[in-house]
């Protein structure tokens, strides 16, 4: 039997596998890429690691503290200077939520905007 659409599993695959490679990217296609990359630091308690400007896709419905849903909204520079300083796209973060909006799925995707 010929499958004519991939299943919502393999699209978040595919999803969070292109997240990982901006992620992993990111310094090398900003400004700063001759800069030294910033030091990860490990959320205590957690064994976490992601860094600020990280994006990951959510399930739930309290966003975590030091978070922000991926809206397409503006940020202002105060209140926001490490994302400032080490992401290219912290004035006007990408709506990545509108591939969800039809959904009945709890799902978000968000943006670490401090430690």
């Amino acid at each position: 039997m010929k499958r004519d659409a991939f299943t919502l599993a393999e699209m978040l695959i595919v999803i969070l596998l292109i997240s990982i490679t901006l992620v992993v990217m990111a310094p090398a296609m900003t400004k700063k890429a001759k800069e030294p990359v910033p030091e990860v630091k490990v959320i205590e308690g957690t064994g976490e690691t992601m860094p600020v400007g990280a994006i990951i896709l959510f399930y739930g419905e309290k966003i975590p503290e030091g978070w922000q849903e991926c809206s397409g909204q503006n940020l202002d520079t105060q209140g926001f200077e490490e994302l400032a300083a080490n992401s290219p796209y912290y004035q006007n973060l990408p709506d990545l939520n509108q591939i969800f909006q039809n959904s009945d799925l709890n799902v978000k995707w968000i943006i670490k905007v401090k430690k």
